[in-house]
């Protein structure tokens, strides 16, 4: 499959998983991960049909959207855009601020992630991870899932469902918007 068929079916695939294994998703590997990578000039497309998609999942399960665009526009806020600029183009000596504002950014994304991700109200929680570009060049998926299960794992009561734009290399590699592979160790990938 290729083109839009690929992504449409990967958001069914997807939204069935929830249904049939819920409990099950990511366990072999360790982690209630879910990656789907979608190609990334398609974004705007696999947003609207993944929300029309999730809907159906109500109200036997909760789905909790994470904007990470949003969280990251926080974190710029809470510093100042002129501060992260200056301190990128004239860094300290021995740091590196393009880390550091990555750091900040997957801790950020992650404490969301765990309260999405509690149980409130009806419904099984499903948090979905969605506008993942606005990690890059900083950051990406993996630091986000890595900073999800290194910090408190047992907070995941559900699945973590994160949209990934890229293009998928291998079975579980693929290239985040289209520049950095990253190998997917934990979780499902679809």
């Amino acid at each position: 499959m290729s083109g839009t068929t690929d992504w449409e079916w990967k958001l069914r695939e997807a939204a069935e998983r929830v249904r049939a294994r819920y409990d099950h998703i990511g366990r072999k590997t360790g982690a209630p991960f879910l990656a789907i990578v979608y190609p990334p000039d398609a974004e705007r497309s696999v947003l609207r049909e993944w929300r029309t998609l999730a809907s159906t999942l109500q109200p036997e399960y909760s789905v909790r959207t994470v904007d990470v665009l949003e969280v990251t526009s926080r974190v710029v806020d809470q510093f100042g855009a002129r501060t992260l600029v200056d301190s990128m183009s004239d860094p300290m000596p021995g740091s590196d601020p393009t880390s550091e504002l990555g750091s900040m950014w997957t801790n950020a994304v992650a404490t969301v992630v765990r309260d999405a991700a509690v149980p409130t109200g009806p419904g099984r929680p499903i948090a979905v991870i969605e506008r993942l570009a606005a990690l890059y060049p900083a950051s990406g998926p993996r630091a986000v899932m890595q900073t999800l299960w290194d910090s408190n794992n047992v907070a995941l009561e559900g699945p973590v469902i994160l949209l990934i734009p890229g293009v998928l290399v291998e079975a579980r590699v693929y290239r985040f918007v289209g520049q950095v592979e990253e190998f997917m160790y934990r979780g499902d990938i679809i």
